[in-house]
């Protein structure tokens, strides 16, 4: 009898599961140039136009070639520093048209990303999205402001939020723009504060750059005992907590440990994170499914006098990790990682 009410109740949660994105390859009949077409433009967006557009403007400035070069890389670099107008630090510069583009749809097929949630959210409300792990770059970030028709849209209907993405990304040409178009703000505390204050949700990276710097092909390991911001912010803004496992993260580089006591240093002292990896194509990442699944709301505790303490802080934040300890090892199996271990520090 206890099997069979076992079998049932696992029935009904599969029932209640809504799995969103593309679950196969769009392009499987060419997969040549379905891995082409993701290697173009990823090294276009990562390396090659970055690049161009901070190093070609100096080069402009600083080579003997006249003056028209020079004025040309002079108003290049004003032009650009103009950009930089402290707009990631408000609500961001969302493009809803960039954030459906059909385009991102064939792009991360390749992988491919899906996103299964059970319980549905009250669109009235506002949620802290606590995402792990972070990994090497943290591409599960592409669940969140890309292909939204078949990603965010379905998982969360109604909910608008904003990505909380490290301020030194806002600095570099091309990803600047493109990630603000995609929902992302600066993290910090006041801009966290702000969006909620406006009836948005926000999805964070809890690990941060701490995380990034620990990231290991193979290994599941997270930054989570001392992250407790958040956890204050949920209780301040009564925004219940979701904590989000993204599998096949870890295994989508490879990440060397060359210099790592010094990159340590470098995320410890000046929250810089510089990660030396590799993947299938030079940056291109290993073609590794990535299963991006939802806990549930966890409600953070109210106080009659509004003050919160330490003890409220750390129960919440105990049952934070209680339930995303509980979220890995219920779905590792069907995720491809029967044997993983979670590693929290």
């Amino acid at each position: 009898m206890d099997n069979v009410a076992v079998h049932q109740s696992r029935l009904k949660e599969e029932e209640n599961l809504v799995v969103s994105g593309i679950q196969e390859t769009i392009l499987s009949s060419y997969p040549k140039l379905h891995t082409l077409l993701v290697c173009v433009a990823f090294h276009l967006v990562y390396l090659i136009l970055p690049l161009l557009t901070t190093v070609f403007p100096f080069l402009l400035l600083f080579r003997n070639e006249g003056k028209l070069s020079r004025t040309c890389g002079f108003v290049l670099i004003v032009g650009w520093c103009s950009q930089i107008n402290g707009v990631e630090k408000k609500l961001g510069k969302v493009m809803p048209w960039i954030c459906e583009w059909g385009f991102w749809k064939y792009l991360f097929s390749w992988f491919p990303i899906t996103i299964e949630r059970k319980k549905e959210l009250d669109p009235r409300r506002t949620y802290i999205f606590g995402v792990h792990p972070h990994g090497a770059i943290a591409f599960n970030r592409a669940a969140y402001g890309f292909d939204e028709r078949n990603l965010w849209q379905k998982a969360f209907p109604g909910i608008d939020y904003r990505v909380l993405t490290a301020t030194a990304a806002f600095c570099v040409p091309v990803i600047r723009e493109l990630w603000l178009w995609t929902r992302c703000v600066s993290a910090d505390k006041l801009t966290a504060r702000r969006v909620l204050a406006a009836k948005k949700s926000i999805v964070i990276f809890i690990g941060g750059e701490r995380e990034q710097i620990l990231s290991q092909r193979g290994k599941h390991i997270l930054y989570l005992k001392k992250r407790k911001g958040f956890v204050k912010l949920a209780i301040e803004t009564k925004s219940p907590l979701i904590p989000i496992y993204a599998f096949g993260e870890v295994d989508l580089y490879h990440h060397y440990n060359f210099l790592l006591s010094f990159r340590t240093y470098l995320v410890n002292t000046f929250g810089i994170a510089i990660p030396l990896i590799s993947g299938s194509i030079f940056l291109l990442p290993y073609k590794t499914p990535l299963h991006i699944i939802v806990g549930e709301p966890i409600e953070p505790p109210s106080s009659p006098s509004d003050i919160i303490d330490d003890d409220m802080i750390n129960q919440l934040h105990s049952r934070y990790m209680i339930a995303l300890q509980s979220l890995f090892d219920e779905n590792k199996a069907r995720c491809g990682y029967p044997n993983a271990q979670l590693i929290i520090t």
